[in-house]
């Protein structure tokens, strides 16, 4: 799990603005990758690397590697929106960082994907339905890969850029639903990148204030 250079696929959006200070911070490289419609020069401010890319356009996505020395770098994709981006976006990316050789990725899903549907109110899984289907298809062609991958599955997220609560964190539950703020999701991000006991896992990131276990069990925080 060695790496020196963060790419960020999604750095224009809040969780992503945060992350990318965070790893840089921290003393990592990060080339933030925007998906949104135009250069946001904040992400330029931080130290961060920036271009934009068209997750789309699968040659796009492959070009962003190009001349890297793939072995140094890690991945956090952090894309939604859309059913296109939640399983092509996703997909795309994870395409390209296996061709380029890279050997860690982190996926950001939600909770309601795969085996956590159930803590799901029905009329929730109607009107979300779509967007999770995507974002599990793309949660199942990361684990078919062989990237160091982990799975981050958010909870209903707070739009704010914020202080970090202090109450937020990663658990193993399958059962768990709740809320996470935009800010504390990239502090969650970061934590599971860089801790080498997140391989091959999937977690649910939520704030524990907002949150709780829906089969009345205790809600436990992760070891990671």
């Amino acid at each position: 799990m060695t790496f020196s250079t963060v790419v960020i696929f999604g750095a224009d959006s809040d969780t992503g603005y945060h992350l990318t200070k965070r790893a840089i911070a921290a003393g990592y490289g990060v080339l933030a990758v925007q998906t949104g419609p135009r250069e946001l020069d904040y992400l330029d401010r931080t130290g961060a690397e920036s271009m934009r890319c068209d997750m789309t356009d699968r040659e796009a996505v492959r070009h962003v590697f190009a001349g890297r020395d793939a072995g140094s770098l890690a991945v956090v994709c952090i894309l939604g929106g859309t059913p296109q981006m939640n399983t092509e976006g996703n997909i795309n990316a994870i395409d390209a960082a296996v061709a380029a050789g890279v050997g860690r990725f982190v996926l950001t899903t939600s909770i309601g994907c795969g085996d956590s549907a159930a803590v799901l109110d029905p009329f929730v899984k109607m009107v979300a339905g779509r967007a999770l289907r995507a974002k599990e298809w793309a949660e199942n062609h990361l684990r078919s890969t062989n990237l160091d991958w982990t799975i981050v599955r958010a909870g209903g997220t707070v739009r704010a850029r914020q202080a970090l609560s202090g109450t937020a964190l990663l658990t193993d539950s399958t059962v768990v639903t709740g809320y996470v703020s935009l800010t504390d999701l990239g502090e969650l991000l970061f934590r599971a990148l860089t801790s080498p006991r997140t391989a091959h896992r999937t977690l649910a990131a939520v704030d524990s204030a907002r949150a709780h276990n829906v089969d009345g069990t205790p809600l436990v925080a992760a070891e990671i």
